[in-house]
């Protein structure tokens, strides 16, 4: 997945935060967090509040009724999905939430490997957001703090791997 974003990339002349070789090596790097995936599932990766449909019976509580905006579902690490959620907060760090998901996901732990597949997560939505931004045609100040926020996430997210990296 990785690899087409980068191609994207290139196609749209979109300048990447960091070297496109380096950035194509993330998954041989961390090849064996990736591996400690063992359970893989439906991954929607887009689950911010404008892709949320909520919905209660009368005056009840709200609760979560349905998903929209799928285009970047994938299966794979349910640890990914923490991400797309990115834009409501840092996920790992609501306890809340953690634990519904551990209720059906119990052995969710937030160990280094987790860490590191959550900074790789990172690393592919920015670059995702970051060529998207073309095709897509965004222009004026939108697409300048988007290039200024994806080329900031990426480093970041970098300089995490580096300091998780055994």
């Amino acid at each position: 997945m990785l690899h087409a974003v980068l191609a994207d990339a290139r196609r749209f002349d979109v300048a990447l935060p960091a070297p496109t070789g380096f950035l194509a090596g993330l998954p041989v790097r961390f090849g064996h967090r990736l591996a400690e995936v063992r359970r893989p599932a439906l991954v929607h990766f887009d689950a911010w509040e404008g892709n949320l449909v909520l919905a209660r019976d009368g005056e009840g509580p709200w609760r979560l009724s349905g998903l929209i905006d799928g285009e970047r579902a994938f299966f794979g690490d349910p640890l990914a999905e923490l991400v797309g959620l990115d834009p409501l907060g840092a996920a790992e760090d609501d306890t809340e939430l953690l634990a519904g998901y551990r209720s059906v996901t119990p052995a969710l732990a937030l160990d280094t490997g987790a860490r590191v597949r959550l900074a790789l997560y990172r690393v592919y939505l920015a670059l995702v957001m970051r060529v998207e931004s073309v095709p897509r045609a965004y222009g004026g100040e939108f697409a300048a703090r988007l290039d200024t926020w994806s080329a900031d996430r990426v480093m970041e997210q970098l300089a995490v791997l580096d300091a998780l990296e055994e």
